[in-house]
């Protein structure tokens, strides 16, 4: 795939589009699945992208490496969808949770969790910087070992390193 496709592109050569969708679509699904194993949002995910690229096709700006540019769209785009159904699936298990509570409970719950929430950032200031943003990703954005290693540009197992011994200070600090 060439810079010259893409000025076609964005001159509005649609042979130029079907072009870069055949290079590229297989490409991209594989690397879409490595990150969310679901056929259908990552079929969703290209289809979005692709659309977009056309539709935007005389605003979008020059790309010299034109593969390397949709990979990052294709993660880009699917970190998004994973961050916004873990949401989704915290207001709901949040939701069901508070209906079935009383008053009460929900008050002793809020000042046991304040306390809880207090040892813990101070546990999580022990950590480095690397530790603290795979903690994050992992346990307060919900990521996968994977995703967390797609998205910080680490090999996995350097990110399960960071997990361990982050962990590891953790456990210490708030056992005491």
């Amino acid at each position: 795939m060439n810079s010259d496709t893409w000025q076609n592109i964005r001159n509005g050569d649609p042979d130029a589009m079907k072009t870069l969708y055949q290079d590229c679509y297989q490409e991209l699904y594989a690397l879409g699945f490595r990150i969310i194993s679901d056929k259908d949002k990552v079929k969703d995910c290209l289809h979005e992208i692709f659309c977009e690229i056309w539709q935007k096709r005389a605003n979008i700006g020059e790309v010299n490496h034109v593969k390397a540019y949709l990979k990052t769209c294709v993660r880009n785009k699917l970190l998004k969808e994973i961050k916004q159904d873990q949401k989704t699936d915290r207001f709901e298990a949040d939701f069901d949770h508070l209906s079935e509570s009383s008053y009460e409970q929900l008050i002793i719950a809020a000042e046991n969790d304040v306390s809880s929430k207090v040892k813990l950032w101070k546990a999580l200031d022990l950590l480095t910087l690397a530790q603290r943003e795979v903690i994050n990703l992992k346990f307060f954005e919900g990521l996968s070992y994977e995703a967390i290693a797609i998205l910080l540009k680490l090999k996995p197992r350097t990110v399960y390193n960071h997990m361990y011994t982050a962990m590891g200070i953790l456990r210490k600090t708030l056992k005491s």
